[in-house]
């Protein structure tokens, strides 16, 4: 007979990637026991695979650059069918979650970690401002 551990947790997040580490930091900060299941290795989810980016209008090239224009951008780039307040929730607070995973990049150990950089993006604005993104980057 096949013998299986039990472990037991407040809260159980499924997958590894970003979103699923995010979730499970959150949880642990408010105090839950919280287990994690990935698929893959630890630290080889698709978000970091695909070393994309997180567009934030951080007004760091451009001070016209801010969330409003973000917004926009993206309103228009999802031929505005996506859900407006989702777009604008999004807008609003990526610039604080973008130096939030730059505070936890500047004071990581690990070897691959976040670094901010700026660049022309699917959310650039129309008068070609780059917004800032972060992005993996080897150390």
């Amino acid at each position: 007979m096949v013998e299986y551990q039990t472990h037991e947790h407040d809260v159980l997040v499924i997958g590894a990637g970003g979103a699923g580490l995010r979730a499970a930091i959150e949880a642990s900060a408010a105090g839950a026991s919280v287990g994690l299941i990935c698929k893959s290795l630890l630290g080889k989810a698709h978000t970091v695979m695909a070393e994309g980016g997180v567009a934030a209008a951080l007004a760091n090239v451009d001070e016209r650059d801010g969330w409003q224009v973000h917004f926009a951008d993206t309103m228009r780039g999802g031929q505005y069918l996506n859900d407006w307040r989702m777009a604008e929730l999004h807008a609003k607070e990526a610039p604080d979650c973008v130096r939030e995973l730059e505070a936890w990049a500047r004071s990581s150990t690990a070897h691959r970690t976040a670094a901010s950089c700026s660049g022309t993006s699917a959310a650039t604005s129309t008068r070609g401002s780059p917004t800032s993104a972060i992005a993996p980057v080897s150390r």
